[in-house]
C-alpha cells in the first residue's frame, strides 16, 4: 500500500510539472470524444494537425484503461516515429511547424498520464527517440521535449537514467562531444525568456534528479565546463 502511495505522489508531482497542455489557440480539431484506441490508431496514418489536436484532447480526457489499450497497440510508436520525420523534414513551411508541435503535444498528453509514464519507463527506446525530435528549428517542440526530459529527471530514479541516456544517444546521432552540449549550445544561443528558464530547469532536475551526490557534483562540473558560469550573467 505504501509503494503504491508513493507512486501517486510522485505521479501527482510530475502532472504539476508538465501542466496541462493546452494550446492556446482556437484550431479546429477532430471531434474524437468517444472514440475508441482501434479509431485513434488509424487516424494516427493520417498525419493532419486536425486528426492530432483531437486525438490531443482525446489522450487528456481517458481514464487508465484505455490509455493503456491505446499503447498496447503501438500508438506512442505511431507518434515518436510521425515525430522523426517531422523533426527530419524541417520546419520551412508553418503547416509543418505547427504539424510537429501537435505531434509532440500529443506525446506529452501520453507521459501526462500515469500509464503513460509507466510504460515509458518500462520500455527502453522511447525517451531515445523523443530526444531525436530536438533536431529541429521549432522553439516550441524543443521547449516540450525538455520539459518532458526534465519531468522524466524528478519522477524516478529510472526516469532519470532514461533521461540522461537518451541524451548521450542524442550525443551520439549528432557526433557531439558532450552529452550536455544539446543544452549549453540551446541556452547560448536563444534569447527567449521562457525557453531559457525550461533549459535551467533541465539542467536542475539532471543535478538534483540524482540522490548520489558524487554523481550531482559530476554533472556540475559538466555544466561548469560547458561554460554554464559565463552565461548565467545575461540570465539575469
Amino acid at each position: 500500500m505504501s509503494v503504491r502511495s508513493d507512486g501517486k505522489k510522485k505521479w501527482a508531482a510530475v502532472r504539476d510539472r508538465l501542466g496541462s497542455s493546452q494550446d492556446s489557440d482556437t484550431q479546429q480539431e477532430a471531434n474524437l470524444e468517444s472514440a475508441d484506441p482501434e479509431l485513434c490508431i488509424r487516424l494516427l496514418q493520417v498525419p493532419t494537425v486536425v486528426n492530432y489536436s483531437g486525438l490531443k484532447r482525446r489522450l487528456e480526457g481517458s481514464d487508465q484503461t484505455w490509455m493503456v489499450q491505446f499503447l498496447e497497440l503501438s500508438g506512442l510508436d505511431l507518434l515518436l516515429e510521425a515525430l522523426d520525420r517531422l523533426s527530419g523534414r524541417g520546419c520551412s513551411r508553418i503547416a509543418d511547424a505547427l504539424l510537429q508541435l501537435t505531434c509532440v503535444s500529443c506525446v506529452r498528453a501520453v507521459m501526462n498520464s500515469s500509464a503513460g509514464i509507466y510504460f515509458i519507463i518500462e520500455n527502453e527506446g522511447y525517451i531515445r527517440k523523443l530526444s531525436q525530435a530536438l533536431d529541429t528549428s521549432n522553439t516550441m517542440v524543443k521547449k516540450q521535449v525538455f520539459e518532458l526530459l526534465a519531468a522524466l529527471s524528478m519522477f524516478s530514479a529510472d526516469g532519470h537514467c532514461l533521461a540522461l541516456d537518451a541524451l548521450d544517444h542524442y550525443k551520439g546521432v549528432k557526433t557531439q562531444q558532450y552529452r550536455f552540449s544539446v543544452i549549453m549550445n540551446e541556452l547560448q544561443a536563444t534569447d527567449n525568456v521562457p525557453y531559457m528558464v525550461t533549459l535551467l530547469s533541465v539542467i536542475n532536475a539532471l543535478i538534483f534528479g540524482t540522490d548520489d551526490l558524487r554523481q550531482r557534483d559530476k554533472m556540475r562540473k559538466e555544466f561548469i565546463g560547458l561554460q554554464l558560469l559565463d552565461i548565467l550573467p545575461k540570465l539575469r
